[in-house]
This record gives C-alpha cells, structure tokens and sequence, in this order.
C-alpha cells in the first residue's frame, strides 16, 4: 500500500509539473520512506534525464530520512525533526519535498498543490 501511495503522488507532479518544462527535461525521484507513512522525495530535474524512481531503505523518522540526504536547508541532529503537511527545499536541480504520512498530502489534489506552490514560489526567486 505504502509504495503504491508514493508512486501515485510521484507520477501525478510529474504529470502536472511537466507540462510547464521544456520538452526533453526529466527527472528521477529518489523515495525515502519513513515508518509513519510519511517520506521524502527527491526529485532531480535535468536535460535529457530518465524518469525513473528509486525506492530507498524505509527510516525511523523524517528527519533520519533527511539524514540521507545531501542537502544545505537543515543542519546538525536531523533525527529530532519533526514536519507538518509538505515542505519544500530547493537546490540548484533538485526538488526535495517532505511530507508528512497524512494520506491528503499524497493525494492528486496534493500534488497539484505542491506543483502551484512551486511555480508561485520559483517566480518569486525562493523557497
């Protein structure tokens, strides 16, 4: 149930998140699950690149999924994190979203969301 929950979130941003790329642009997903349902997905967007998802080891919390991750918005002890609804963090060509386990996060309607959030939020020039 769970990867069936991330792979319908991950194939509908990808769908609404396309049609506002250049033709040739893809991007991989990397999953990183969390033992409350909750996981982080880390999309990285380039020319030429093949849409493919990889499902990583499922990690105790967010924040130790977080851990796993190379990125420069959190620092230090990342396992006592906590995150509410859907964060977002962008890095040069990477899109990384942490999302709670609340099965509305991983909905369409969601998806959609996060996309609009991103456009709006890339328009501005930040996160």
């Amino acid at each position: 149930m769970e990867k069936k929950k991330y792979q319908s979130y991950i194939n509908n941003f990808r769908r609404r998140l396309a049609s506002y790329l250049k033709q040739n642009i893809g991007f991989t997903c990397n999953i990183f699950p969390s033992e409350d349902g909750g996981g982080i997905l880390e999309f990285v967007i380039g020319d030429a690149v093949e849409n493919d998802d990889t499902y990583k080891e499922k990690s105790n919390s967010l924040g130790a999924a977080l851990s796993h991750i190379e990125q420069k918005a959190f620092g230090g002890n990342l396992e006592g994190l906590n995150f509410g609804g859907t964060n977002t963090i962008l890095e040069a060509n990477r899109i990384i979203l942490i999302k709670e386990s609340n099965l509305k996060e991983w909905s369409d309607e969601a998806a959609a969301k996060d996309v609009g959030k991103l456009l709006s939020d890339s328009k501005r020039g930040g996160a």
